[in-house]
């Protein structure tokens, strides 16, 4: 994907929905967890350990 896209999904974030929570929205509307929209943004973010998280959770 290209950075257009992450930009245009990365400004859904606001004051109220933090990265985080913006990743799990992400993964529960459907995206995959290694399509490379989602890589980039925990790369972005440092969201590495938070998606390992997420997925042993489900």
């Amino acid at each position: 994907m290209s950075d257009e896209i992450l930009d245009a999904e990365s400004s859904t974030l606001n004051k109220n929905l933090g990265p985080i929570d913006h990743l799990r929205h992400l993964l529960k509307i459907g995206w995959e967890a290694k399509s490379p929209l989602i890589q980039s943004f925990i790369i972005k973010y440092g969201l590495e350990r938070e998606l390992k998280q997420i997925l042993d959770d489900r």
